[in-house]
């Protein structure tokens, strides 16, 4: 729980009653929750969130199903099932042995995924699915990708190959081995001077797409090797100088993940078929959720922290 907005060090084990049950929620008993730099903004600074104290964060989990309302007709006591909340409004989150949410929140969990995989997807993979349905690759097209070794990113440059686009990254060299793997094809140094031309020369053209997963000014430094009337979206920020935007006919796109049962199922079966994958970079007791998100602050990550909650 965060009694109050601060540091990592606001986050306390404490014991809270059960929450009660509406007619449509179901009552989860959590056994692991992803953690997301959104985590960690809204528990530095809750206001964007429309929260207040007390709060807890955390919006994507794996458990079973405890209880379910009156009106829930397709999820039984001890089912498996996965969730994902929205990030905006959402009190009483993730980081906890329960929660109880909107059945409209939360679906059966692929069987392809065992449980601290499933926690890792739903939030990173829903903002990959999202901000690429957006951006709208047609095969063979050339995407220019900030971030595409962390949480989102990672995910996104699956999904982006496997729809058949051409992707470029900009990376720090301990992660060019994983981007490759992943699909990657051209790979440059983020901390050469020249590191986005540079990307655009090996690649041979602009990019029709660039997708900006960090912020920092990445995605207005990058308008100059973006096609002419070609997309860019940005799912931290829409800032800087974007005047090239407008030269060049550039379609900007801010994303906010928008959850719901339709995307967790449309997940799964990405998942099921092998399309997509989360990498975890650290596993964590929830005991140690102020040390995850020391982790997350830092950026420097490579794949989805996760948080196991013991029953």
């Amino acid at each position: 729980m965060i009694k109050q907005p601060g540091g990592p060090e606001v986050l306390r084990l404490v014991e809270m009653p059960s929450r009660p049950l509406g007619g449509s929620d179901v009552r989860v008993a959590v056994e692991a929750a992803g953690v997301n730099p959104v985590d960690a903004g809204n528990r530095a600074d809750p206001a964007w969130a429309g929260l207040v104290s007390p709060y807890v964060v955390g919006y994507e989990f794996a458990g079973r199903v405890e209880e379910v309302g009156e009106f829930v007709e397709d999820l039984r006591v001890g089912d498996a099932v996965w969730g994902l909340l929205p990030v905006r409004g959402t009190r009483w989150g993730a980081y906890a042995q329960e929660l109880v949410a909107d059945e409209c929140f939360i679906a059966a969990r692929p069987p392809s995924l065992e449980v601290v995989e499933a926690a890792a997807l739903p939030l990173a993979g829903a903002t990959a699915l999202q901000l690429l349905d957006r951006l709208d690759p047609v095969r063979g097209e050339w995407i220019l990708v900030h971030g595409a070794a962390g949480g989102v990113g990672h995910l996104f440059v699956q999904l982006a190959h496997e729809r058949g686009a051409r992707v470029a990254a900009a990376a720090s060299s301990a992660r060019h081995d994983l981007l490759r793997e992943l699909g990657v094809r051209v790979v440059v140094d983020r901390h050469e001077p020249e590191a986005i031309r540079t990307a655009r020369d090996r690649a041979g053209t602009d990019f029709a797409m660039v997708a900006d997963l960090v912020g920092q000014g990445r995605l207005a430094a990058s308008l100059e090797v973006i096609a002419e009337g070609g997309r860019a979206g940005s799912i931290v920020e829409l800032a800087g100088d974007l005047e090239e935007a407008v030269d060049r006919n550039v379609t900007l796109h801010g994303v906010l993940m928008q959850p719901g049962r339709a995307v967790l199922e449309v997940l799964g079966s990405l998942a099921d078929a092998g399309h997509m994958r989360p990498l975890l970079d650290e596993v964590l007791p929830l005991e140690q959720a102020a040390r995850a998100h020391e982790r997350v602050e830092t950026g420097s990550g490579q794949g989805k922290l996760v948080l196991t909650v013991a029953g």
